[in-house]
């Protein structure tokens, strides 16, 4: 059995040390790896750029190595076990990675424990110090010590140990059940959160999802283990668990009692973290089955596994009672708005998305609005027409919800994985809904618009596109008042000027000529700053020119730019024959 130990060698220095001891003898010598990406997060990270000090020993002395790649080490032969130990930097505070300070400590297995290639299926054991004071918390079967404390743990295999983060500290643990099973929501940071209202609401969104599933929880257990900071955002599902990072001001506190935004943000992204428990946790592409850590691995299906996630994630709210009919459409009207914002839902389907997740989706710069699409969002929108569209045929008989639950049943749940066209398919050969197919088939592999006007107006809700408040937002929601005039770019407005962070092609700056990363400075020969910006734009019309100064890098440049009406991005999504809803959505 390998055993991996870890501890705390300077919190603040962000340094843990990792002890690794490999009991078996090799003449060929053993080969070390560590894995490039974590599953879950679609970008490759080269997590061993962290590792410092790597010594090697066999029988007390010391054995050779040599490194065959960024991330690859192979030992020389050892006729006695084999001793490893290095420290890794951790300073990442994000939940892809490891984080130490004085405060806390989280880290995933991928970042700090190398694998074995001979040893990959084989058990193996983690031993972690916590130190003095602090808990401990992780979804790994425990062998040693009491709960929420220091001890050892095992793993089946070296993909089962990777699946299980470990957040550590002061922290702050309340327990709860859902359907008999054991919850709990762990709190590392400062905060003032109303934890037994936080649990309530969770405890009913989970049940929901646990039902919608034939109550068939994939787990024993569950932890939502939380890095609250000051301003964060993120979470990244597991085996039992899901690592979340999240703002101070997300977690509701006592002296609240209703839901706002911050904290339907972060009950949504509890909710979307637990629902890939099914869906990519189990349900997953065949391709995954095991990860392959040392590169890529490409998927067209991700619009799937995400995009079904992100649509259910606040559903889900709306069916545990935590989000009104008109929050919940206020939410679909942005999503819509924030998909059709620039050209890339024009250029790129949605199986192109998935797939370029690598190299586009999650290294996104300037001009992204103008080439990509998110599978998160139009992969949601999907899995709304696909809802809508199987109510429709099914006289209400059926939704998505049910086909989902068998299509787990049968793939899922035996963890036999997916195909590229299994989800189509599957449509097609367990209820012959061949017209319906054919749409998925057509909406992921074209750019073709999604028919959500005509299917929403089916369950008697309205869409109305208007303009939004400025360049910077498009929302859900009624605008009060909008610019007259649009310049084509989103900004980030200073008193030293406008600084455009992305130039829309096609639209008023890009025919200008100005680019990301200039610097206006003056419209029409008046300061531009964060002061004067909604006057300046007042003060025009659509198809008015105007002289434009900015910076280019250092350069002062002069432009003539022709003011453009601004674009209807907002969506406003309104019940007008709440009879059609049929029991998708409930007013209350």
């Amino acid at each position: 059995m390998l055993h991996y130990s870890v501890a705390i060698a300077d919190h603040g220095a962000h340094l843990f040390q990792v002890t690794m001891t490999i009991p078996s003898q090799s003449t060929r010598g053993h080969i070390l790896r560590l894995p490039a990406w974590l599953p879950g997060s679609y970008m490759i990270r080269d997590f061993a750029r962290h590792i410092i000090d790597f010594t090697v020993t066999s029988g007390q002395q010391p054995l050779a190595y040599q490194c065959l790649d960024k991330q690859t080490w192979q030992l020389a032969a050892n006729t006695a076990p084999v001793l490893i130990q290095y420290r890794v930097y951790a300073y990442d505070l994000s939940v892809r990675s490891a984080y130490l300070e004085r405060d806390f400590a989280f880290f995933n297995p991928t970042s700090l424990c190398l694998s074995v290639d001979e040893h990959q299926h084989h058990r193996c054991q983690l031993e972690i110090a916590c130190p003095v004071g602090w808990q401990l918390a992780t979804g790994l079967p425990r062998l040693t010590g009491a709960n929420y404390e220091g001890g050892s743990f095992h793993a089946d295999n070296y993909q089962h140990l990777i699946d299980h983060p470990v957040l550590m500290g002061n922290l702050t643990i309340y327990n709860f059940n859902v359907a008999g099973i054991p919850h709990a929501l762990v709190l590392a940071g400062r905060h003032d959160a109303d934890c037994p209202r936080i649990c309530a609401d969770l405890e009913r969104i989970c049940a929901e999802q646990i039902a919608m599933f034939g109550n068939q929880p994939p787990f024993n257990q569950y932890l939502f283990l939380t890095m609250v900071v000051g301003r964060g955002f993120g979470g990244l599902e597991h085996a039992n668990s899901t690592a979340l990072i999240c703002s101070r001001k997300d977690l509701i506190h006592r002296n609240k009692a209703t839901i706002d935004n911050d904290y339907r943000v972060f009950l949504s992204l509890c909710s979307h973290e637990y629902f890939h428990s099914w869906n990519v946790k189990t349900l997953k592409p065949k391709l995954f089955l095991p990860y392959q850590l040392e590169a890529e691995q490409y998927t067209p299906q991700l619009w799937f596994y995400e995009g079904f996630t992100s649509y259910y994630d606040d559903y889900m709210l709306h069916r545990a009672g935590l989000l009104s009919a008109t929050a919940y459409l206020a939410i679909v009207g942005e999503t819509i708005a924030k998909v059709h914002r620039g050209r890339g839902h024009l250029r790129q389907s949605l199986a192109e998305s998935s797939f370029y997740a690598w190299t586009k989706y999650y290294k996104q710069d300037e001009n992204s609005p103008n080439v990509i699409v998110s599978y998160y969002a139009k992969g949601g929108l999907l899995a709304l027409c696909i809802d809508l569209k199987l109510r429709l045929v099914s006289q209400h008989q059926l939704n998505l919800a049910d086909v989902m639950a068998a299509y787990w049943q049968q793939l899922g749940q035996p963890l036999l994985g997916t195909d590229d066209d299994s989800f189509v398919n599957f449509i097609r050969q367990q209820y012959e809904y061949h017209d319906i197919a054919d749409f998925i088939t057509t909406a992921t592999s074209t750019t073709e618009q999604l028919p959500l006007t005509d299917l929403l107006a089916q369950f008697g809700i309205s869409t109305n596109q208007c303009a939004s408040t400025d360049d910077n937002n498009f929302t859900g929601k009624v605008v009060a008042s909008s610019l007259p005039v649009s310049l084509g770019a989103k900004y980030r407005a200073t008193a030293m000027g406008l600084e455009l962070t992305h130039v829309y092609e096609g639209e008023a700056a890009a025919q200008a000529h100005l680019s990301a990363g200039d610097r206006i400075i003056a419209i029409d020969f008046l300061q531009a700053s964060d002061a004067t910006v909604r006057e300046l734009f007042e003060r025009f019309k659509p198809g008015q020119a105007v002289t434009i100064h900015a910076f280019h890098r250092d350069e002062l440049r002069q432009h003539t730019l022709y003011w453009q009406e601004p674009a209807k991005q907002s969506v406003q999504l309104t019940v007008v024959e709440p009879e059609k809803l049929a029991g998708w959505l409930t007013l209350s």
